[in-house]
């Protein structure tokens, strides 16, 4: 029975060392190298970056999800921003005229 515990074990080293010399050609086991494991990896954080945009799309403001503001309303908080962003440029500009025609008043007294 020592006998062939041995040559089990012998055997098993033998199988053990021929998979090690294959994992080791090949590049290690299949799934484990790490081209695949980035792979993996970027795989994962797209279906993350995904499953986000779709809560961000469906959430509500609800306070059992609590998930936040949804991508729709803080797109019409951005374009709210846009529009109050023109008005404040065209008032500016409209002032600047009214600043400009002053000047030319007061250069022409100062000419008087």
């Amino acid at each position: 029975m020592k006998r062939q515990l041995a040559d089990l074990e012998k055997k098993m080293e033998e199988a053990e060392t021929a998979a090690s010399s294959r994992r080791n050609r090949t590049g290690g086991a299949v799934g484990t190298s790490k081209p695949a494991l980035v792979k993996k990896e970027l795989a994962q954080m797209l279906d993350y970056k995904r499953q986000v945009l779709r809560d961000l799309d469906d959430a509500t403001n609800d306070s059992s999800k609590n998930t936040g503001p949804s991508l729709a309303s803080i797109r019409s908080d951005l374009e709210i921003v846009k529009q109050q962003v023109e008005a404040l440029e065209s008032h500016w500009k409209t002032r600047e005229e009214v600043l400009a025609k002053l000047r030319v008043e007061i250069e022409q007294e100062k000419g008087r």
